[in-house]
């Protein structure tokens, strides 16, 4: 099943295995779910298993979230366990993120450590997220369903940033290299690095140590290498800037340091799938 809806500017078609409720761990922890971001609350007993060669331990009352999922094996229940999951594509996942200065910092803290303990009462406020996001997902007659199923998670996770960054944004200080070296490559592009520097060499450069390691650091700590979140601010700073009548496609060129308008042009084109004329054209903005 599909349901092809208006999704902000765009059509967007939900699929079926977009979202995904469970309450068997063994289909939640799947390799058929390997791409996608797992939820996972405890609602009582205790689980273990590793991702890779790390072990992880989870008990009643503890979240766990997987945002870049990977091999897990060794899964070991205690008598009496049961859980409660809600299974996201990447996909969707991406348009579902609310726009918050803490993302990279909780995915990464996520990657080192996918436990967040709760307390009682957030299990229950995260437990009514989750049904809430399954109430928005049967609604298949909604004229925005894909929007409000968006919106719905937007808020579970939310919620989800809310409790971690409260409790336990302090376990960043004890993150491993690659995941340190990763969120420093982040503080360097959100402080707006990428607006005149987009080649990986330059942020190595910046961390001392080769433009290898620095990818390789990024795609252990995320799963995505460093040149996809160089291309990621990069894009959100385009988007942002076509969108403002006050500039030409030449003036945005300049002011993120392209060197010529045809450069520009073809990176628009292979980042967004549209030339910066054809985006302002789709959107009905200033194309000139």
């Amino acid at each position: 099943m599909t349901k092809p809806t208006q999704f902000g500017d765009e059509p967007y078609i939900l699929r079926e295995d977009d979202v995904i409720f469970t309450d068997d761990v063994y289909d939640a922890m799947s390799d058929g779910f390997i791409g996608t971001c797992l939820h996972i609350i405890v609602t009582s007993g205790k689980i273990t298993f590793r991702i890779g060669s790390k072990p992880v331990e989870a008990q009643m009352n503890d979240c766990l979230i997987m945002p870049n999922r990977t091999m897990i094996n060794d899964i070991r229940l205690s008598d009496g366990f049961t859980m409660r999951s809600a299974i996201i594509t990447q996909r969707f996942m991406r348009i579902s993120l609310p726009k918050s200065n803490y993302e990279m910092k909780g995915l990464l803290a996520m990657a080192e450590n996918p436990v967040i303990k709760m307390t009682s009462e957030e299990v229950q406020t995260i437990l009514h997220d989750f049904t809430e996001v399954q109430l928005q997902h049967n609604r298949l007659t909604h004229i925005y369903y894909a929007e409000m199923v968006a919106r719905s998670i937007e808020m579970m996770v939310l919620d989800m940033y809310d409790i971690h960054s409260r409790y336990h944004a302090t376990e960043l200080a004890g993150i491993d290299q690659s995941t340190r070296i990763t969120r420093q490559f982040i503080v360097l592009l959100q402080e707006g690095h990428y607006r005149k520097n987009r080649k990986v060499e330059y942020y190595a450069s910046m961390l001392n140590i080769s433009p290898q390691y620095l990818s390789e650091c990024s795609i252990k700590a995320t799963g995505h290498n460093a040149s996809f979140y160089i291309d990621y601010f990069t894009t959100q700073e385009i988007v942002r800037l076509l969108k403002r009548d006050d500039l030409t496609i030449t003036d945005v060129a300049y002011k993120l340091d392209f060197n010529t308008t045809n450069y520009f042009t073809r990176y628009v084109k292979r980042t967004l799938g549209l030339t910066p004329r054809e985006y302002r054209e789709k959107f009905n903005l200033k194309s000139n």
